[in-house]
């Protein structure tokens, strides 16, 4: 009986030393579709649950959907990092602009990767261009 006890405290313990650990979330509003010459505004909210003040990092990379080669440049991505630092409970909010070339054509990737000390979240989003 003292080992079962034992195992479920020491199971309890661990479980509350997970759910505490400090973590990232990327949330993202992307388009469905966009079409060729037009400008975008992608907005990514980093929520994380740090109680102390870190500095991070917020980068946002577009390649080629076809072959998997960066297009920043040709999409005018200007500002593909931001910095941030985490203040508790308060989501860090940004906006990433950038232009579809109006001889693009094919789908591209979103690449958002958030990264604090060792702590990192990233997502993948593809998106379509049109005419």
């Amino acid at each position: 009986m003292k080992q079962i006890l034992l195992f479920a405290f020491l199971l309890t313990i661990g479980l509350n030393a997970i759910a505490q650990s400090p973590s990232l979330h990327i949330k993202a509003i992307t388009p469905k579709q966009l079409k060729q010459g037009q400008s975008y505004k992608l907005k990514a909210i980093v929520n994380h649950n740090f109680k102390e003040e870190k500095t991070g990092g917020l980068t946002c990379t577009l390649l080629n959907a076809a072959t998997h080669k960066p297009v920043d440049g040709w999409f005018i991505n200007i500002f593909p990092f931001q910095y941030f630092t985490t203040i508790k409970n308060t989501p860090f909010e940004t906006e990433f602009s950038f232009t579809v070339p109006h001889e693009y054509k094919g789908s591209f990737e979103i690449i958002l990767v958030a990264q604090v000390e060792k702590i990192k979240d990233s997502v993948h989003y593809i998106i379509p261009t049109k005419q």
